[in-house]
């Protein structure tokens, strides 16, 4: 119930968790009666080449965005394991994708993954949940908490080593500011 109150503050939440896939086999991607399938493909780039590929010679990644296609209609869409799915360029491209969604389309939208990179620039929240229930909730990627329970990614390591005794640079999740910002502490 919890979950419901934060998403709808937030509108994009962020779960550190595992995730399983609930996209059943298929023979074709026709078989699974996608309304628009044609438009949907263009929505997750991809071509609509797909459309007679089996099951068991797609990628991860086109799994991935084909069951993400079969969650379009849904008012949450609850997504899993972007950072063992999808390249960078692809991630990127489904935050910008998800921004849209909640934006434009008024659709929530659930991450799971347990990598914290895949939230940054994207939700303002994130929980933890263990055995079906939360343990932890912060809004704040520096919290030394929520690594507790994750890998710290590198970028935050990086800023926190640097500052550990002093204040040299700012608190970001995005290199370019990250690079920027240690350019002008420098000169």
């Amino acid at each position: 119930m919890e979950i419901r109150k934060l998403l709808n503050e937030s509108g994009i939440l962020g779960v550190i968790s595992t995730y399983q896939s609930k996209l059943t086999k298929f023979k074709t991607l026709l078989d699974l009666n996608i309304p628009n399938v044609e438009k949907a493909l263009k929505i997750v780039r991809l071509d609509e080449s797909i459309l007679n590929k089996k099951y068991e010679d797609l990628t991860i990644s086109e799994l991935w965005k084909i069951e993400l296609i079969t969650k379009l209609r849904e008012k949450v869409i609850i997504v899993g394991n972007l950072s063992l799915a999808l390249n960078n360029q692809d991630i990127e491209y489904m935050q910008k994708l998800f921004k849209k969604l909640n934006r434009d389309f008024h659709k929530q939208i659930i991450i799971i993954d347990n990598d914290v990179k895949v939230f940054f620039n994207l939700v303002k929240t994130i929980i933890v949940i263990r055995n079906h229930e939360i343990v932890y909730k912060t809004n704040d990627f520096y919290d030394d908490d929520l690594y507790k329970y994750t890998k710290m990614p590198k970028i935050i390591e990086f800023v926190k080593f640097v500052n550990q005794d002093k204040k040299r640079i700012n608190k970001t999740t995005d290199i370019h500011e990250l690079i920027k910002d240690i350019y002008r502490s420098v000169s």
